[in-house]
Order: C-alpha cells, then sequence, then structure tokens
C-alpha cells in the first residue's frame, strides 16, 4: 500500500511540473514575441497604439465590425501621417505615399499584394482571377481585358447604358407623380440594414447590378423589371460582408493555416458563405453560356473578349469566368455607392445644387441629346464627381502591399523589406494635412480656386493608381455621367427632411461600399 502511495504521489508530482513546466514555456514565449516585437522589430521607431504593435486583433476586430476607416482616422489624427496599425503593417495618409506603395519603385519594381488583401474569390483549376494574380500573371490578363475596357469599345455600349437609364428615369417619373419618396440606395444599388451581431445583410439591389449583367455577358440581373433585388444581386452584396470577415481572420490566424480555416468555418455564418458560392455559380453559368453564343452580336465584355485576338489568345476560359466574378461584384456595388453619395452632397449644399443643375440643362435642350461625347466634358459635374469620391471613397478598404526585397521608401522614409503597407483612403481624404476645409463638399478645389491652391489633390485616389489600378474606371465614369445627368436634366431633387440620415457620410460603418438609406424627394421639370 505504502509503495502504490508513493506511486501516485510521484504520478501527482509529475503531471503538476510538466503542467507548470508547459505553462512558464508559454508564458517565455509570449514574453519573447512581446520583446521581439516591441523593442527588436524593425517598425518599433513608427508610431501607433502599444497594443497594436504586438498584436494583430485591434485592425482585425476594426476591420470585422466595419469601422476600419473611422478607427485609421482616429489613428493618424493622433499619431500623424504613418501609423503602425499591426506588428508588421503600416498605414499611411500622405498623398505621395499613394504612389510609392502602388507605383513602381526604383528599378522597376512593383510591390505585390498582401495575402491578407487577397479577394474573396477563390483559385479554380489552379487559376486565379485579376484581382488574386501575382504581378506577373495580372500584367498579361490586365492586357487582354484592356481593349473590353477601352473608351473604344465602352463607346459601342452606350446603347446598352441608355436602356437601363431610360428604364429607371421612367420608373422615377411614376414616383413623382405619385408624391412618393425615393429610396435612391435602392434605386442607385441597394439598402443595407448593418446589424453587428449578425454579418448578413438585407439588400434591394436595382440600376447599376442590371447595368454591370447587361454589360458583362448580356443579361442584366432584372431588378429594374421587378422593383427588388433578386438572389443573385442580393448574394453579391454579401460577398463583401464575407469577405471583411475572412480578412480579419486571415490577420489573426495567418493566411491558409488550420486555424485560419478553423475560424473561418466557425466565425463566418454559412449563410454568407453560401452567398458566396451563389455568386460564383451564378457568374460561371452566365459567363459560359454567353462563352458558348460566340456570334451573338451584343456589345458586351465577352463580345469584345472574344472579338479581340490578344484577349482571346491571353485569357483561358477559367479565367475568363473567374474576372466575369470579380467584375460583376465590384462594377456594381461601387458605381451604385458614388452615385448616392454624390447625390447626398450635391442636395446638401444648395450653392453647388443650383450650379450644377444649371450646367447640364444649360448643355443639353433635350435629354436624347444627352451623350457620353458631350456629358464627360462638363466641367462642373466632374469637379462634383471628384469631391463626392474624394469624401465617400466607394471602395474604402485598405488595399495592403508587401515591401519587396531590399525595402522601399515611402514617404520620404525607409521601409524593410516584408512589411505590409496601404493608404488609408476615408483618412487621408479626410485630413487637414491634404485638404482646406477637408471635411466640406468644395467642388471649386477641382477647378483650380485659389482658396484651395495648397490642396494635395492627389490624396484622393479612389480608384487607386499604377499597375493594379481599377480597370473599371472608364466604365464607372461612362454610367455615372449618363445616370446623373439624365437624373437631374428630369428632375428636381431633394432630401427628405425627416428620413435622410445627417450623418449619412461617415456614420462609423465605412467598410467597402456599404452605406445606409438615402431619401429623396421628387419633382419631374416640364422642359
Amino acid at each position: 500500500m505504502a509503495i502504490l502511495t508513493q506511486l501516485y504521489m510521484t504520478s501527482v508530482t509529475g503531471t503538476v511540473s510538466i503542467a507548470y513546466t508547459e505553462t512558464n514555456q508559454v508564458l517565455v514565449t509570449l514574453l519573447a514575441l512581446l520583446i521581439r516585437r516591441r523593442l527588436l522589430h524593425p517598425l518599433r521607431s513608427f508610431p501607433g497604439p502599444w497594443l497594436n504593435s504586438i498584436s494583430e486583433i485591434p485592425a482585425a476586430w476594426a476591420l470585422a465590425m466595419g469601422t476600419q476607416q473611422s478607427y485609421y482616422m482616429r489613428l493618424h489624427a493622433k499619431y500623424g501621417t504613418v501609423v503602425r496599425v499591426a506588428p508588421g503593417e503600416l498605414s499611411y495618409i500622405a498623398a505621395d505615399a499613394w504612389e510609392d506603395i502602388h507605383c513602381n519603385q526604383k528599378g522597376g519594381v512593383s510591390m505585390e499584394k498582401s495575402p491578407i488583401f487577397i479577394g474573396v474569390v477563390s483559385p479554380l483549376n489552379g487559376q486565379v482571377g485579376i484581382g488574386q494574380a501575382p504581378n506577373e500573371v495580372h500584367s498579361r490578363q490586365r492586357r487582354a481585358l484592356a481593349y473590353p475596357f477601352s473608351n473604344r469599345a465602352l463607346l459601342q455600349q452606350q446603347d446598352i447604358l441608355q436602356r437601363h437609364v431610360d428604364k429607371l428615369i421612367a420608373t422615377l417619373k411614376m414616383m413623382a407623380i405619385e408624391r412618393r419618396p425615393v429610396n435612391l440606395t435602392d434605386w442607385s444599388s441597394l439598402y443595407l440594414l448593418i446589424k453587428l451581431t449578425a454579418p448578413i445583410y438585407n439588400a434591394d439591389t436595382y440600376t447599376t447590378f442590371d447595368i454591370i449583367g447587361d454589360i458583362c455577358f448580356a443579361e442584366p440581373f432584372g431588378c429594374l423589371d421587378q422593383g427588388s433585388a433578386t438572389e443573385w444581386s442580393t448574394s453579391v452584396s454579401n460577398v463583401f460582408i464575407s469577405g471583411a470577415w475572412d480578412q480579419a481572420i486571415r490577420r489573426v490566424a495567418g493566411v491558409g493555416t488550420p486555424l485560419s480555416k478553423f475560424l473561418i468555418k466557425v466565425l463566418i455564418p454559412s449563410k454568407a458563405t453560401g452567398w458566396r458560392k451563389t455568386h460564383f455559380l451564378n457568374s460561371r453559368e452566365k459567363t459560359l453560356r454567353r462563352l458558348a453564343d460566340p456570334d451573338r452580336d451584343h456589345k458586351d465584355l465577352i463580345y469584345h473578349i472574344l472579338q479581340n485576338n490578344e484577349s482571346r489568345r491571353s485569357l483561358s476560359e477559367t479565367e475568363i469566368i473567374l474576372n466575369m466574378v470579380v467584375l460583376i461584384s465590384a462594377g456594381a456595388e461601387t458605381t451604385a455607392s458614388l452615385l448616392t453619395g454624390w447625390t447626398y452632397f450635391i442636395c446638401s449644399y444648395p450653392e453647388v445644387y443650383k450650379k450644377l443643375v444649371a450646367e447640364i440643362r444649360e448643355s443639353f435642350p433635350s435629354s436624347i441629346d444627352i451623350k457620353w461625347e458631350t456629358v464627360k466634358e462638363l466641367p462642373y459635374l466632374n469637379a462634383t464627381i471628384n469631391e463626392a469620391m474624394r469624401l465617400f471613397a466607394p471602395a474604402a478598404g485598405n488595399q495592403q502591399r508587401v515591401v519587396p526585397t531590399g525595402g522601399a521608401t515611402i514617404d520620404g522614409r525607409y521601409v524593410p523589406a516584408g512589411t505590409t503597407v496601404a493608404v488609408a483612403p476615408w483618412a487621408a481624404s479626410y485630413s487637414a494635412t491634404n485638404f482646406v476645409e477637408a471635411d466640406k463638399f468644395r467642388p471649386e478645389r477641382w477647378l483650380g480656386d485659389p482658396k484651395f491652391a495648397s490642396d494635395k489633390l492627389h490624396a484622393s485616389q479612389p480608384f487607386s493608381l499604377g499597375p493594379r489600378g481599377c480597370i473599371g474606371k472608364n466604365l464607372a465614369y461612362f454610367e455615372v455621367w449618363l445616370i446623373m445627368s439624365h437624373l437631374l436634366w428630369n428632375f428636381d431633387i431633394e432630401l427628405d427632411v425627416g428620413k435622410s440620415d445627417k450623418l449619412w457620410s461617415m456614420n462609423g460603418k465605412g467598410k467597402y461600399m456599404f452605406k445606409p438609406s438615402l431619401w429623396i424627394s421628387l419633382k419631374e421639370v416640364n422642359h
């Protein structure tokens, strides 16, 4: 019995000793990590919150909760033009940082996308679309897609856009006759009901989804006809929700790790994952159906891909599918955000509204005279568009890049290789270091007004820039020029008092393209 007791006590003592040793090892490892990240890290001299210098959690939490940009604005207001927002990441608001990060460095070397920022469309058959592609593959795909997005090709799509704009205007005229207030967020794109406790968003989608579907593969979503969302348009909206959570998890758990896969499965609701699948399957089905009808004379993007020799040779069928998936999601929602933001600001500044309406109505005797070739030359309209994109960037998320071997100079300061870097778009646009009256809607700053001579206009880059700048920039302008001009030529509009959020443009939920409702009242103009 004594022997058994002794054996038992030895076993217990050994177990306690092992547990104590393992606890000590964990503590020592954490202490070593803290010392390395706080005191020995190459980025230790860059300013930022203490917690952010040792953990990814604060930045990940802000991203997941939809407060990334407002959070980064506070950080930059406190710490300056460059902030260490994570152990290995720097955020910038200096105007010159855009070019330093997104354009080629000395020797022609460009920064690769950070694995954190890689899009939500998974590789297919070992191939990726333009959003995920490494620089070399990206360059090939970019060249192949250059012609379909050229002004020459887009000009052939003017009739497609005009059909949907006419349909929108006709519907709005009926609402004006009935004196019904219009939720423009619905009719430009979607209204998203944000609930932090459940990252699933209800959405009603309309004009820009119909346009992008018709322009990509000759099949609109049908939202304008039925006046509500379709399953597919709803799924597109939720792709961004699950994508933001996906990025947040990758920040904390790493890219492609077992822990990352586990957290994605546990934290991202299955319904959100299902929306991503729905969007992919629908995009693939529509793309394959359009590719199977190469002789169809409908001037959509796939038509131009099939007609252009370089595009047809350079892109595989899988790559075309993946790029259509990206173009549908990015092309519809960002343009809709611009339309809604622009409307909010011109209605909030009566002097701007009066001047803009006069320019449009005096330039076009009839609505049929509103064409791309002429409307793009309206200086004040373009100034209001640029200012709206500055204050409400359609794609507000940070676009992280990784500093290449040899390091890089960003905003005049050396940054070591391997560092993740990005410009915080909203923080840069709202910073007094870049703009006079930074929080005011002042289109005159884009027209050479001496009052704004010190503005650093290149601090606002809503389409990014460099080799990976938005390939759909021309299409976005094409859409908004036509829609905006027709809207103000046909209607007097104003915000519906009591329904529009006074803090609409910066409500603390700024993440990618999501926005609250914007109610307006319409009165048809008799010309």
